[in-house]
């Protein structure tokens, strides 16, 4: 070949050798050099823009009759590198479709790489795709909180008729288009959606005689699970199943998960936080201090109690009642409840009657 034409040796193909050849060189050697693989290695960033360089001009056709007619001391007129002026690393992603986590890192790129286009760690091991999930919150009250819930739930799935859809021929199911635009000796790589799909990757091509969606691309199927929701979960609870959410276009992709949150509403007589619930109660000052029977809706039960059993009652103070609370998930055990008394202090009206309240005060406690 001699010195003329070191593009091709570059790469380490012969001048004859067919597009894909050089391609199959170009995917070694790339993936062998490229700066993310060889942190702070000058000479590997140097051979990574040098074949870089080599596959952008050899690769297009137009360059590559060019540069055979007149090698390297008269292609572009003779200059040292040759180069077409596009972004090593834009030659990089454009031919394995990105996925490098911006220019910096190839983050999970390279082992995924490595199965792809070597087929190395066997096809087990490949990481595979799943479609989105679905999030829905189901609204619960504190009663279903306490008690527990088992309910049975339908699922209609909308599913692509996989024999109805295929990939987009012009963007290899990518929904994204790559080209290369010349001006002058410059040239630069564009990431444009594909019109063909619009984006989608997947062009339905509805056959009226399948026996599965009747041309229409998508059908229902309906699914059952079953909701189970413990006792005592808060609202960071998620429950999910799998393979409910969106459903997959392609064979090749697994559907997403339902998962299901709660929002607990408000309740008409407690206050929960955490474990314990707190229950509000009006009385009266005189009550407050000689004590009066009060019965408190307790779910499905009551508790009946006289307020003397905390003495003398202080406004706004909390007084327990062990036990008495939520479920605390996963035991048998219960949070407490706590009583919070908003007292009725009433104005004096009778001044001459002080003396004799209280001597009867003094009489009447310890």
């Amino acid at each position: 070949m001699g010195d003329n034409f070191k593009l091709y040796s570059t790469l380490g193909v012969e001048k004859n050798d067919s597009t894909e050849t050089i391609k199959k060189a170009y995917k070694k050697l790339a993936f062998q050099y490229h700066p993310d693989k060889n942190k702070d290695n000058v000479d590997a960033e140097n051979k990574f823009k040098e074949i870089s360089n080599a596959y952008n001009i050899l690769n297009n056709e137009e360059e590559r009759h060019k540069y055979d007619m007149t090698g390297d001391k008269n292609y572009n007129n003779g200059t040292d590198n040759m180069s077409s002026g596009v972004n090593q690393h834009d030659i990089f992603e454009a031919f394995f479709g990105g996925g490098m986590g911006g220019r910096g890192g190839m983050g999970g790129f390279g082992n995924h790489f490595e199965e792809e286009m070597f087929g190395m760690g066997g096809k087990n091991n490949r990481r595979q795709n799943k479609a989105p999930s679905i999030q829905r919150i189901f609204s619960l009250t504190l009663e279903d909180i306490f008690d527990g819930v088992k309910k049975d739930l339908t699922i209609v799935l909308e599913k692509y008729c996989i024999d109805c859809h295929v990939s987009c021929s012009d963007c290899g199911g990518k929904g994204i288009i790559h080209q290369i635009k010349s001006m002058g000796i410059m040239q630069t790589v564009y990431q444009i959606q594909c019109n063909k799909c619009d984006g989608n990757g997947i062009i339905v091509k509805g056959k009226k005689d399948c026996t599965t969606c009747k041309g229409k691309g998508t059908y229902s199927k309906e699914k059952k699970a079953t909701l189970i929701i413990p006792k005592g979960v808060d609202e960071s609870y998620r429950s999910a199943f799998p393979e409910l959410g969106v459903q997959p276009k392609t064979k090749n992709i697994v559907a997403g998960d339902l998962i299901i949150g709660i929002k607990i509403e408000d309740h008409k007589d407690f206050q929960r936080k955490n474990n314990d619930i707190y229950y509000k109660k009006n009385i009266t000052f005189i009550n407050s201090i000689i004590g009066e029977n009060i019965t408190i809706p307790y779910f499905k039960e009551s508790i009946t109690i006289n307020t003397n059993i905390f003495g003398v009652l202080s406004n706004g103070k909390n007084y327990m009642i062990e036990g008495k609370g939520m479920p605390i998930l996963n035991t048998k055990n219960k949070g407490n409840m706590f009583i919070v008394f908003n007292i009725d202090y009433p104005k004096i009206k009778n001044k001459e009657k002080i003396e004799e309240l209280t001597k009867l005060l003094n009489e009447t406690f310890t």
